[in-house]
């Protein structure tokens, strides 16, 4: 100790000065973000750019299905954001006062667009909506009582007609989107309809199919700010950020509409699928390529899904293009 002390005692005042200097940084700032399931992949993809261009930012996200966030956050009274898997479910929030300001026609993010899909092989031979009506067929539904793509699937259902015959084919009731993506991946169901940002979550795993465009659900993606927000400011640029031309390149890239087309006052495709066409048919072929490791992955045959179909090829070790 005498030794160190003589030798290297010139050390201790700047190492003491170093630790009040570091003990005297700024705390990082945490915000809350409440979202629905259905778009994890893109806002875990936002959110990280969004840490590397904030440093002193870190943003929680909260994923359930949509029922479940007005509870919530009645409850708990947190969180800086709130992005639903429908406009409804924000609506809500509105009307509860729980959100600070929401324009309708600026505040969207993005769109969903439901898919069909089925276990790989589509050993069932689902591919249109009809089809769910057949006696004996394992369906999957989403609880309308907590996520989204439940009350989508009754819409659709309805307006098919077949409502009563889907509902005693149905042997899944599932809580959140996810559920559905999984229960179809391991064979659990014979066809659910999703989300197109879910169905590409499972490229190697499932049959997609874009399904008659007179029920093909056009969906908003609202976002806003909660008046519990402790940083509001914050909370303002990362809404910002979630709605820049930026941020519509990651949605798309994660199979979300940019540029949906009409929608009726139901939120159905009104427009024949003019609009929404080109981009189901890169899905349906980006689940062919990436499950064929001899066909080619670029953007004539997967176009803005080109960097997930890489992803899933490399992440089961198959060879990149």
């Amino acid at each position: 100790m005498y030794c160190f002390t003589r030798r290297y005692g010139w050390l201790l005042p700047v190492l003491g000065l170093l630790a009040v200097l570091g003990g005297c940084q700024k705390p990082e700032a945490r915000l809350l973000f409440h979202a629905g399931a259905g778009v994890r992949a893109a806002l875990d993809d936002l959110v990280a750019r969004f840490h590397e261009q904030n440093p002193g930012v870190r943003v929680d996200l909260s994923y359930k299905g949509s029922g479940y966030f007005i509870a919530d956050v009645k409850a708990s009274q947190t969180g800086d954001l709130y992005m639903p898997g429908e406009e409804p479910y924000l609506l809500q929030a509105v009307d509860a006062g729980y959100v600070t300001k929401y324009d309708p026609k600026r505040d969207i993010a993005a769109y969903f667009v439901t898919v069909i899909i089925t276990p790989r092989g589509n050993p069932k031979g689902v591919t249109r909506v009809a089809d769910f009506a057949r006696p004996g067929l394992r369906i999957g539904l989403g609880d309308p009582e907590a996520c989204a793509i439940g009350i989508w699937h009754e819409k659709i259902f309805k307006k098919a007609g077949i409502w009563e015959q889907v509902r005693q084919n149905a042997t899944l009731s599932a809580k959140c989107i996810p559920e559905l993506g999984n229960a179809t991946q391991l064979g659990a169901i014979d066809a659910t309809i999703v989300w197109a940002s879910t169905a590409v979550v499972y490229l190697r795993d499932v049959e997609i199919y874009p399904g008659e465009p007179e029920y093909r659900g056009i969906v908003r993606l609202p976002i806003a700010s909660l008046k519990f927000s402790k940083h509001p400011k914050l909370a303002n640029e990362l809404k910002k950020f979630i709605l820049s031309d930026e941020a519509k390149k990651v949605f798309h890239s994660h199979a979300l509409l940019t540029e949906p087309g009409p929608a009726d006052a139901d939120g159905f495709c009104a427009d024949g699928g003019q609009a929404t066409d080109q981009d189901l048919r890169y899905l349906v072929e980006a689940a062919r390529v990436a499950k064929d490791p001899s066909l080619p992955v670029n953007e004539e045959t997967c176009g803005h899904l080109v960097a997930e179909v890489r992803r899933q090829r490399a992440a089961v070790g198959g060879p990149k293009p």
